[in-house]
């Protein structure tokens, strides 16, 4: 009589990879290692407590992202030119993430010390040039720099990023040089950011 044997594949189990969740892990394989190790159940529970806690920290870490365009419908727009320096409002919010960006003034304001990226890009229309930067507390820290194309239908434009160490209350944010002008027809002007770690000083 031949028996036969049905196996079943079974896929692997799949974790979520986080900072919390490596953290979880980390105090489970620890626990293991404690219960060997420590001789009293009070050492274990203090542990316990000890790494609960740094879990609990990493769960309540900031969240902070931001995603805003200048153009509020799909109308051909133009920003300036103005006689001075102009601060862009960026008053189409597609993300706002901890409320840390005001779609009414263009101003990020960071909520807490931390490492941030930013990104912004520029676009000119057939005539002129788009001269803008992006500002930490009236300081430029990057820009860009493109002049128009005469041809009809053909737009040049740039984009930057930086990489910025923010305190809480710095404020960032575009600039539009006087003299220059933002062309937008489908959302081609963005300003965005987001928090990629918190700083702490002890």
């Amino acid at each position: 009589m031949r028996t036969s044997q049905t196996s079943q594949q079974t896929s692997p189990t799949r974790f979520v990879e986080s900072p919390a969740m490596e953290s979880v892990l980390a105090v489970v394989v620890l626990l293991c290692c404690c219960a060997v190790e420590t001789q009293t159940e009070s050492e274990v529970d203090g542990l316990l407590r000890e790494l609960t806690a740094r879990v609990e920290k990493l769960e309540s870490k900031p969240k902070v992202a931001f995603t805003a365009s200048l153009m509020v419908n799909d109308e051909h727009y133009h920003l300036g030119p103005f006689d001075e320096n102009t601060t862009v409002v960026y008053k189409k919010v597609i993300t706002n993430i901890g409320e840390a960006y005001n779609p009414d003034t263009g101003v990020f304001t960071a909520p807490v010390r931390g490492a941030y990226y930013f990104t912004f890009t520029c676009n000119v229309g057939n005539s002129g040039k788009a001269n803008a930067a992006l500002l930490k507390n009236d300081v430029k820290m990057v820009a860009v720099y493109e002049t128009a194309n005469p041809k009809f239908g053909i737009y040049h434009g740039g984009a930057n990023g930086v990489t910025l160490d923010l305190v809480e209350g710095d404020k960032v944010y575009v600039v539009l040089w006087s003299g220059s002008s933002m062309f937008d027809n489908s959302r081609i002007n963005m300003f965005s950011g987001y928090l990629l770690f918190p700083i702490t000083t002890k």
